[in-house]
């Protein structure tokens, strides 16, 4: 037994979790059995939880902690939308101290920003999470793929003793993980992704099984791509053309009928995270004079759809 292993057993890392939607519950679904797992939430979440979350048909009874039980997590990993980043900063603030590492499995390329405003940049992993096909109804999740990929490491790359020790949890609960080269490159591509499968998806209503199949949807996924691929360069991000087809390659491997979590979005009449993914590429094209007319056109037409709805 290697010693990660053996201090992992007598001493299990305290891992509190943001979020209990369709990237929080899953995630919390792997580690709880492995980790002194337990969701931060608020009062009102507290007992509508009380009688646990339903995963895969399971119901588990999640340990749920308050502001008013706050303890020293060893690991705060955010799983909430870009808009409610906020005020999930505020509820997790009590369970930070000096020796915390925060890790956002957000979409998008700024709530890392965000994390180090808040708890210091020496907190912060830069991270997200892929190939993760759920949905989520109320108390209940469904994962169609197993878990999801969390792919994470430090900024400048780096595998530190922290990273060694969560890429040890990860493998010991069952979490598929990766620790790449370049994290920055990666975040990016998931960006790419989000931006051009979500955005679409949510527009045409369009579940995984519906995208593999439509030539005319992918077409669509590589005007918009060569979009964020101009404004990456420009942010000294190169994406090249490789990194496109392998974003096509992983969404259209998935062909059950899990959607994106925009398409889920628009579907329960909530908020989008728009501005972050088609927006956010219209803000650095404005920013570097650059034309993004197809992520300009996106994003007003998602906003058009979810008003007539």
């Amino acid at each position: 037994m290697n010693a990660l292993r053996a201090l992992a057993i007598l001493n299990p890392m305290r891992v509190r979790i943001v979020g209990a939607g369709a990237v929080g519950a899953v995630v919390a679904w792997k580690l709880y059995r492995k980790a002194d797992t337990a969701f931060i939430v608020d009062e009102e979440r507290k007992a509508r939880y009380a009688d646990g979350l339903i995963v895969n048909g399971e119901r588990i009874p999640f340990s749920l902690r308050s502001a008013a039980d706050a303890d020293t997590a060893d690991l705060v990993i955010f799983a909430v939308k870009n808009m409610d980043l906020p005020d999930a900063i505020e509820e997790a603030r009590p369970f930070i101290g000096s020796e915390t590492s925060v890790m956002s499995l957000l979409n998008g390329i700024e709530a890392e920003g965000q994390l180090e405003a808040a708890f210091g940049s020496e907190a912060v992993l830069y991270a997200f999470i892929t190939d993760l096909s759920s949905v989520h109804d109320g108390i209940e999740t469904t994962c169609f793929s197993d878990g999801g990929m969390i792919v994470f490491g430090e900024k400048d790359n780096r595998v530190s003793q922290r990273v060694e020790e969560i890429r040890s949890l990860f493998a010991e609960a069952g979490q598929k993980c990766t620790v790449p080269e370049d994290i920055l490159h990666e975040k990016w591509w998931k960006f790419m992704l989000n931006t051009c499968f979500n955005t679409l998806s949510a527009i045409l209503v369009a579940d995984y099984a519906a995208i593999s199949g439509n030539t005319d949807f992918i077409r669509a996924v590589r005007l918009i791509a060569r979009e964020v691929q101009r404004v990456g360069e420009a942010e000294g991000i190169v994406l090249d053309q490789e990194d496109v087809e392998e974003m096509i390659r992983r969404v259209t491997a998935l062909r059950d009928h899990g959607k994106t979590s925009m398409l889920q979005d628009v579907l329960a009449l909530r908020e989008t995270e728009n501005r972050f993914f088609a927006g956010a590429v219209s803000r650095l094209g404005r920013k570097h004079s650059i034309p993004t007319p197809f992520c300009d056109f996106s994003s007003i037409l998602l906003e058009a759809k979810r008003r007539c709805l």
